[in-house]
C-alpha cells in the first residue's frame, strides 16, 4: 500500500503541474525530504496528509481511491485473499486511517500548545 500511496502523491503533484521543490516549499520541508517521501523511503506522507489534501484539493476518499489494500479473510478454512476489497470495506478502512491521522495531528497540536505554555512560563520566571 505504501508504494501505491507515494505513487498517487507523485501523480497528483504532476497533475497539478508542481515540481518537487514547489511541493517541498508548500509543505515547509527541504526538497530532499520531499524527494524521499515521494520515493517511498519514508512514511512521512502521513504527517503531511491534511496539507496534501489541501494542496491537491481532494477529499480523503478521493485520495485513497484506486489504492488496493491487502485483505485477509478468516473463515473455517483460514484462507487468505489478496487483492481489491469491496468498496464499502475500502471506504471504512480509509476512513479509519484518516481518523487515526487526524488523532495524531490533534495530539501534535496539543503538544505544541503545551510547549508554548511551558516556554511562556519559563520566560515569566526570568
Amino acid at each position: 500500500m505504501q508504494a501505491q500511496i507515494v505513487s498517487k502523491i507523485r501523480k497528483l503533484r504532476r497533475d497539478k503541474g508542481l515540481t518537487q521543490l514547489q511541493m517541498a516549499d508548500l509543505l515547509h520541508i527541504e526538497q530532499s525530504a520531499y524527494a524521499r517521501l515521494e520515493q517511498g523511503e519514508t512514511n512521512t506522507w502521513a504527517k503531511y496528509f491534511e496539507d496534501l489534501l489541501r494542496i491537491f484539493e481532494i477529499s480523503p476518499e478521493k485520495f485513497f481511491e484506486g489504492i488496493e489494500s491487502k485483505v485477509v479473510i478468516n473463515n473455517h478454512n483460514d484462507c487468505t485473499y489478496s487483492g481489491n476489497s469491496n468498496v464499502e470495506h475500502q471506504h471504512l478502512e480509509n476512513q479509519d486511517i484518516y481518523e487515526r491521522l487526524i488523532e495524531q495531528y490533534e495530539k501534535l497540536l496539543a503538544t505544541k500548545d503545551e510547549q508554548i505554555e511551558f516556554m511562556k512560563n519559563m520566560l515569566e520566571k526570568k
